[in-house]
């Protein structure tokens, strides 16, 4: 490649585009496969993509600093609540998000899991760090404890208050250097009058306290955090066991019992909970049809759609939100040339050259489309190699060619 190619490949990248994302993820697997440590925070490449020549703190690393703090004074309640201030909007869940990652307002009646409470906290937090990172004046200046400060206030004001009107003593003192200032300055953020005035003066006390009690080490982040997430508490459920008869085609609807599972933990009884799950999917229609899957969700409680425009980036929104992603892909013949009516699995996780599944079927091979055993729990699958058993489009003769952002998922809106 010369320098002139990879001058266009920069120039011309748009991250909007599903294929330009495949060719970075391409990218990325040569890369890590050469070093693995390569896209590790606080490393080369973490300092150059940051913009910083010294010492780097990751927002993962500020986030977790911040913890501690945000989880004291938010709380965390698994359904929705209405604002003290109004009585009603904005509806709060989890640990005081009231957004969704998909951009959806949480609702009066709004249900999540523990894990998914967690998974937006932490997103949610590193998403304001990257964005006071970019705007708060001096940030380069402040301690980790100082930071951890300003994202704590942060998560509770929004994260656009730095030079917007009604900020301009906190503004001030940053813009000009006056760190002593900062702690009075927050103080003057407490709802004066309101219902929750009080604990917000003890809130502003606690992140004043933090903010002068001097520099700390940077904590590094757990690998999770900077290169793999993987949801844990997703169960297996084979189909190869059902007694229900429809084992051989019920693919479908033990990829979204997985699901149900996963973000309602007790739902569905025992190792053949997809043997539960199905019998209610057939009230409404066939285990193939998912119109019959998308009413089943609903009998439980889950606001789901299915989509046919999918890519890696919708699974990883998905994943940080703590929500496995039932897919449906093309798994016989080769990999170049998928062939075959298709099946369902559920991804689970994601690194930034794999995905990690539960297959209800077993552990296929992704080149060939044989199956090689029937254990099909946590199995890692190339991006490259699934993208084109997933993202594809039918070309005659019941064979497929890749086509980048048009894969089937099972997405969840809401958990009531």
């Amino acid at each position: 490649m010369t320098d002139s190619s990879v001058e266009d490949y920069v120039k011309f990248f748009d991250k909007s585009l599903s294929h330009h994302r495949e060719w970075l993820h391409a990218v990325l697997t040569k890369l890590v496969a050469a070093d693995p440590g390569a896209l590790a925070e606080g490393g080369e490449l973490w300092r150059i993509w940051r913009g910083r020549t010294g010492p780097v703190m990751a927002p993962a690393q500020v986030a977790l600093a911040a913890l501690p703090q945000v989880k004291e004074f938010e709380g965390c309640k698994l359904e929705a609540y209405p604002d003290p201030e109004t009585g009603g909007e904005p509806w709060t869940i989890g640990w005081g998000t009231t957004t969704y990652a998909t951009g959806k307002p949480v609702k009066e009646g709004d249900v999540i899991t523990q894990e998914v409470a967690n998974a937006l906290l932490f997103a949610r937090l590193e998403e304001d760090c990257v964005t006071i990172t970019g705007r708060v004046e001096g940030w380069d200046r402040l301690n980790l404890n100082q930071r951890a400060a300003l994202l704590s206030f942060t998560y509770n004001v929004g994260p656009n208050w730095f030079g917007s009107q009604g900020f301009d003593t906190i503004t001030k003192a940053l813009s000009e250097g006056r760190l002593a200032d900062v702690p009075a300055a927050m103080m003057l953020y407490v709802n004066q009058g309101g219902p929750s005035e009080a604990g917000l003066r003890r809130r502003r006390k606690a992140e004043g306290a933090l903010w002068n009690a001097g520099p700390a080490p940077a904590p590094a982040p757990p690998p999770a955090v900077a290169i793999t997430s993987v949801l844990r508490a997703v169960p297996w459920y084979p189909q190869r066991d059902s007694a229900t008869g429809q084992g051989l085609r019920m693919c479908f609807s033990s990829s979204c019992a997985m699901l149900l599972e996963a973000i309602k933990p007790g739902t569905l009884k025992g190792a053949n909970g997809d043997d539960e799950y199905l019998a209610v999917v057939q009230r409404f229609g066939d285990t193939t049809d998912a119109s019959a899957q998308i009413k089943a969700l609903a009998h439980f409680g889950v606001t789901a759609r299915m989509v046919q425009n999918a890519d890696f980036q919708l699974l990883e929104q998905q994943i940080a939100r703590g929500i496995p992603v039932p897919c449906g892909y093309i798994h016989r013949g080769p990999v170049n040339r998928p062939t075959g009516s298709g099946h369902w699995l559920i991804v689970i996780g994601h690194t930034p050259t794999q995905v990690v599944v539960n297959d209800p079927w077993g552990e296929p091979d992704l080149i060939t489309g044989d199956t090689l055993n029937a254990n099909g729990k946590e199995l890692r699958f190339s991006r490259q190699n699934f993208g084109k058993r997933w993202m594809v489009e039918p070309i005659g003769g019941g064979a497929y060619r890749f086509a980048p952002g048009k894969g089937w998922a099972i997405v969840v809106d809401f958990i009531r």
